[in-house]
């Protein structure tokens, strides 16, 4: 019997009863076109939905675009989601940043050919905050990514509302990504396949010339002199972004990857990695009509992502290029301004800081021609003795990402199935251009490690036992074998 046909009697995690959840999606992955260019249809693979049971706005549609529908979830809402997969391949979808029973969390364990379906059932217990969902089959996530399938996961709850940030028209949901698209306005992807080109670019990560936001490329975007709220994803396979407004208005942050913040920041710059989300404030009341505001990617050395090999890049948009991502222009309408409150939300629980937590030392490195964690490479069912944790379990990992004797290091974003965590530290690469823009005060789920820097961070474990994944988020080393299973046991370990 295959996993398809056990997966709607699949007992779930979360307590509740299966027969009557709040919210029931069906979410299909599988071929589509959309017209991306002037000229041909680009035939993409996308996530189309629709709602069984719940509120509909749990489901928002992007027309003309080839990413998913949004979806829209409150926290203490159970959940079903009825996964099915048209697709010519396996595939399963992982809940990025969500907490939820290991088998709904889209391990490649359990992915379902095409033609077979897969059913989510779990209860969101996470705070309100911008999340997103991709497919994770072992060695295709990053092909899969690439062709279109990917999409935002919104979780609202009191403490967010109770602030009435901009909201509707006043909120700006931004998906940058970036393709090859060829003559025939079709994507390109040759990462993984033959010969030493493909397998440096596997190496470095896949690098698109064109950046899409929402799917379109440079949008041009009406808004008015308010203040909006925008929700920023980096759901690129490979490229870092150093993000600023072109008018030289502060980066105001609210929340990260995990939620709000305690207290909002602003930054001249902001650093994005792959995976990792943002949420801003942009205040336009005092622009004048007719005025444009654009949301950039500033210039930096290529070097300060790092590289393997020295080949030349084949992307004619190379890593830290300065980019134009999008153009809001201003109308002469006025809206609502927002009063930036000194407290956005309480002290997350479960997050201070533990004098008295274990430390595991993970070497991010690259040997005999691939990227390793802690001198490994991924085992699908397989976790080390120094990568079991007992539910509720608190750690500090500290993440070295060092040189080989050649000198080769990138910068990884490493990412942790199941669970927020907080950045305790950083040492080393002080200098780096990118460290300008980070933002590590909020819960997050992907930290970005430097060439020859450390980072240590603090993560209490989920209280669901089962398999989780941690892994590099350059979609290419993930699939290439930089990922590893950590198992929550039910059981504090002695």
């Amino acid at each position: 019997m295959g996993l398809a046909s056990l997966a709607p009697a699949l007992k779930p995690l979360s307590g509740f009863q299966t027969s009557s959840p709040d919210v029931e999606l069906e979410l299909t992955a599988a071929p589509g076109e959309v017209n991306l260019l002037p000229g041909a249809a680009t035939r993409v693979w996308r996530f189309t939905g629709r709602v069984l049971r719940g509120p509909a706005n749990s489901l928002e549609t992007n027309e003309g675009s080839y990413l998913g529908p949004v979806i829209r979830l409150r926290r203490g809402q159970r959940v079903r989601i009825r996964f099915r997969n048209r697709l010519n391949e396996p595939s399963i979808v992982h809940w990025h940043g969500l907490d939820v029973p290991d088998v709904a969390d889209g391990h490649p364990r359990l992915a379902v050919e095409g033609g077979r379906d897969y059913v989510y059932d779990f209860e969101v217990i996470n705070r309100a905050g911008t999340y997103w969902y991709h497919p994770h089959p072992h060695m295709r996530t990053g092909a899969q990514v690439y062709q279109g399938l990917a999409g935002l996961l919104l979780v609202s709850d009191a403490e967010e509302e109770a602030l009435g940030l901009p909201s509707g028209s006043g909120e700006l949901l931004c998906v940058l990504q970036d393709r090859r698209i060829d003559a025939r306005n079709q994507f390109e992807y040759a990462a993984g396949g033959m010969g030493m080109a493909a397998m440096m670019q596997t190496m470095n990560g896949w690098l698109g010339d064109t950046v899409l936001v929402n799917g379109r490329p440079l949008p041009v975007t009406g808004v008015d002199r308010r203040t909006y709220r925008v929700r920023i994803l980096n759901g690129s396979n490979a490229r870092i972004y150093k993000l600023a407004w072109s008018d030289g208005t502060p980066v105001t942050i609210i929340g990260g990857d995990g939620g709000l913040l305690e207290r909002a920041r602003t930054t001249r710059t902001l650093t994005l990695a792959p995976g990792q989300r943002a949420d801003v404030l942009l205040d336009l009341s005092a622009h004048a009509a007719g005025s444009t505001v654009e949301l950039r990617s500033l210039t930096y050395p290529a070097d300060a992502a790092g590289r393997v090999g020295m080949m030349a890049e084949t992307s004619r948009l190379p890593q830290g290029a300065a980019i134009t991502l999008m153009s809001m222009k201003v109308s002469g309408t006025v809206g609502a301004h927002f009063r930036l409150p000194d407290r956005l939300s309480a002290p997350v629980p479960l997050w201070a800081i533990r004098t008295d937590a274990p430390v595991r030392r993970v070497p991010l490195v690259f040997r005999q021609m691939n990227w390793l964690l802690a001198g490994r490479t991924f085992e699908m069912e397989t976790a080390a003795a120094d990568e079991t944790v007992a539910a509720g379990a608190t750690q500090v990992w500290e993440l070295v990402n060092e040189a080989n004797p050649m000198g080769m290091a990138m910068a990884h974003p490493i990412h942790l199935h199941g669970r927020q965590f907080r950045v305790l530290s950083r040492s080393g690469a002080e200098t780096n251009p990118l460290s300008e823009g980070f933002s590590d005060g909020a819960p997050t789920d992907t930290v970005l490690v430097l060439p020859g820097q450390t980072v240590r961070l603090q993560v209490t474990f989920s209280q669901y036992p089962g398999l989780y994944l941690y892994h590099c988020h350059i979609l290419e080393h993930e699939d290439m074998g930089m990922m590893r299973n950590f198992r929550i046991t039910g059981r504090r370990l002695s």
